[in-house]
């Protein structure tokens, strides 16, 4: 019989919505999103909220499951501990991160770091996505119990016959951006200047929200910003593409980074969180930014390179069997 897990996310994303679909195939879960909002006073009315949602479930539940360590991760941790049920929380960048210039991070404030390293300190597991977040992990929580399991990608693709083709002088990144923060943390002010130091190329950024295209005035005439795209629109440009860039300043595995390649686009990225584990050896990975560098990469890389080894890489180490596999032993391992 299976487990009564309680699934808590603040987003629901499409990591999440497959872990839930994994989760569900097995035992029965529930959902629960906290809903994070600015200003001390409000995240408390959500703490609360949270906190009678528990006391009334707590005696009927097996397990917690729970995406990201913030605010929303230290109640569940808390109760799991004293009721001795289990908990596992999702580590996936942001909670490790602390960028206090930009105002970024789980770590990034006393209160939050706080109620952070309690949920790193006393689940069951944390769950990093990628081995560079387990080390960071360790270096701000030695006590923390940590198992690596790596986000996972569908690999269905039909369009084999295009990786080989030759591409279109165009360099893609994904982002759903509104803010000028998360401009930053996702590198778009570099990508920005590749664009202006690289005018032979079209760049693309796709996700980006209409009121924060103020954001990147003024924008180069290269580069297009666009709206948040449907999975068949985003493909299309994956295949059109030949190189994809991701320049963040923070990040844990990157799903689109991952997804462009798996399509067959030529990897460009910084040496943060989980970028230098999906691009391998196969791309470039800046230790420091550097637009030179990337510029005379993508001079003697384009249309030069095996792009099926890209795909062949993401399939056969972030397939989404091999995640399925390892969340439901999880909890097979813990059947008492």
């Amino acid at each position: 019989m299976g487990k009564k897990i309680l699934f808590i996310y603040t987003n629901y994303s499409t990591f999440v919505k497959t872990d839930f679909a994994i989760l569900s195939s097995k035992h029965t879960v529930a959902r629960y999103q906290f809903k994070p909002v600015k200003g001390l006073l409000k995240n408390a009315h959500q703490i609360f909220k949270q906190l009678i949602f528990i006391l009334l479930n707590i005696r009927k539940l097996d397990a917690f499951f729970i995406w990201f360590a913030d605010y929303h991760s230290f109640l569940p941790v808390l109760f799991a501990k004293i009721f001795g049920k289990k908990s596992y929380v999702i580590i996936g960048g942001y909670d490790v991160a602390n960028i206090p210039e930009l105002k970024y991070g789980s770590l990034s404030s006393p209160l939050r770091k706080w109620m952070t390293l309690f949920a790193f300190k006393n689940a069951t597991l944390c769950l990093p996505v990628v081995n560079n977040l387990e080390n960071q992990l360790s270096e701000v929580c030695s006590a923390a119990k940590i198992k690596t399991i790596y986000t996972g990608y569908q690999f269905n693709l039909k369009e084999q016959n295009q990786l080989s083709s030759e591409r279109e002088k165009i360099i893609l990144t994904v982002s759903i951006t509104d803010s000028q923060q998360r401009m930053l943390i996702k590198g778009l002010d570099r990508f920005k200047e590749l664009a202006e130091n690289l005018p032979d190329y079209q760049f693309y950024i796709i996700g980006v929200n209409e009121d924060a295209r103020a954001v990147f005035k003024p924008i180069p005439k290269n580069l297009i910003l666009l709206a948040p795209l449907n999975q068949e629109e985003l493909i299309s440009y994956y295949l059109r593409a030949s190189f994809y860039a991701q320049f963040s300043r923070s990040e844990g595995l990157p799903n689109a980074l991952c997804e462009a390649m798996m399509y067959g686009c030529i990897p460009l990225g910084t040496n943060i969180g989980g970028i230098p584990m999906a691009i391998d050896n196969l791309g470039l990975v800046l230790k420091e930014w550097n637009y030179k560098e990337a510029i005379d990469f993508i001079h003697k890389s384009h249309n030069k390179l095996d792009r099926a080894k890209f795909s062949q890489h993401i399939k056969s180490n972030f397939d989404l069997k091999l995640r399925e596999e390892a969340l439901l032993e999880l909890f097979d391992q813990n059947k008492n």
